[in-house]
């Protein structure tokens, strides 16, 4: 299509004659505008109001001498005809609101397509987000779901574990019970080692009582026994009914039954393993006698007439130290360690006479 043809077929649209001047397209283009744009008179209109801002855009940039001499170029080929706009049917009211509208929208011609973008945009965040509740509302019923079952799972293996406990309990208290009897050392060793808490069953401590009682106790197995976990009361029992075996009693042990080391010790149960321990346990146990504790005569008196040198000089720096006073009935013996062959013993015999005598 040559130039001066595309000139007249813009004019048509815009429903001007061909010696149109550019201010009747302006003017034309004006109130086309008005009436054809799609925010006054709908979607409808909206191929028919770019084919008149096109036109229009064509038409604008043109010399005045163009329209003139495109019209005589034109009418030598053919004299279209001329078409007439008709707007469409609107009371005045509306077309004052549309005068009105178009006006705030002039200057954007694609204001319409630039909402419906924003509309859509909107739309899709609306989607995306309902779509991203509904998924976190299912993970959460998921999660929910899931931790009821570990819940479910936790008490049925809880309740097996329990009843597999019971079980070996009642199997393995039996076991137990034999091994602690057993003459064989090495199968008593095996049974304190798997005792644990079990040692508090009463059948189970009376084994162990009777094991401490007939057979001897040797290091291993002092050791094994200062490491039960004894209730109290199971302690100091055991404490009290073990007298008799305190002379062949190892000092782990000993130390351990009697809490020597711990300001809660028994003065009257040191006394009396005082009377059935041997030299070792003796001197082990004047060494860690509570400040402050007396002893009683008849005790104090057969300790005094002990024949080992260390029980000797063991109860004399404990009876210097810890201010334990002399009976009368041992002031003689005291005299009579004075000309003893240990150089010690007689050393702490003098000390405690020079005690005794002073005024």
């Amino acid at each position: 299509m040559e130039v001066s043809t595309e000139v007249i077929h813009s004019l048509r649209i815009l429903g001007l004659p061909s010696d149109a001047t550019p201010a009747d397209v302006r003017s034309a283009f004006r109130q086309l505008a008005r009436t054809y744009h799609p925010d006054v008179a709908g979607r409808l209109y909206s191929r028919k109001f770019e084919q008149i801002a096109k036109a229009y855009a064509l038409l604008k940039d043109l010399p005045p001498s163009v329209f003139p001499h495109a019209h005589g170029k034109a009418e030598s080929h053919f004299s279209p005809p001329r078409e007439t706009v008709r707007p469409p049917k609107s009371s005045p009211k509306k077309d004052a609101g549309r005068r009105f509208s178009f006006r705030s929208v002039l200057g954007k011609p694609f204001a319409w397509y630039r909402k419906r973008l924003e509309r859509v945009e909107a739309e899709r965040e609306r989607l995306r987000r309902a779509a991203e509740e509904a998924r976190k509302k299912i993970l959460l019923e998921r999660a929910a779901r899931i931790e009821a079952i570990l819940e479910r799972g936790e008490r049925l293996t809880e309740d097996f574990m329990n009843r597999m406990e019971r079980e070996t309990h009642s199997v393995g208290v039996q076991g137990l019970t034999s091994r602690l009897m057993s003459d064989i050392c090495q199968v008593r060793h095996l049974a304190l080692v798997h005792l644990g808490e079990l040692v508090n069953r009463p059948e189970i401590f009376e084994a162990l009582f009777y094991s401490l009682q007939k057979w001897d106790i040797d290091g291993k197995t002092a050791r094994l026994m200062s490491a039960l976990p004894l209730k109290p009361e199971n302690h100091r029992k055991l404490a009290r009914d073990l007298v008799a075996r305190a002379a062949a009693m190892p000092d782990s042990l000993l130390t351990h039954l009697l809490q020597l080391y711990s300001k809660t010790a028994d003065r009257e149960l040191l006394e009396n393993y005082l009377n059935h321990a041997g030299a070792c346990g003796i001197s082990l146990i004047l060494r860690r006698w509570p400040k402050g504790a007396f002893i009683s005569e008849p005790t104090l008196y057969r300790l005094m007439s002990h024949d080992d040198e260390s029980v000797l000089v063991t109860l004399f720096s404990a009876m210097k130290q810890r201010s334990i006073p002399c009976p009368k009935s041992g002031l003689e013996r005291l005299n009579a360690h004075l000309s003893h062959p240990n150089i010690a013993v007689r050393v702490w015999a003098k000390a405690l006479l020079s005690v005794e005598i002073k005024p």
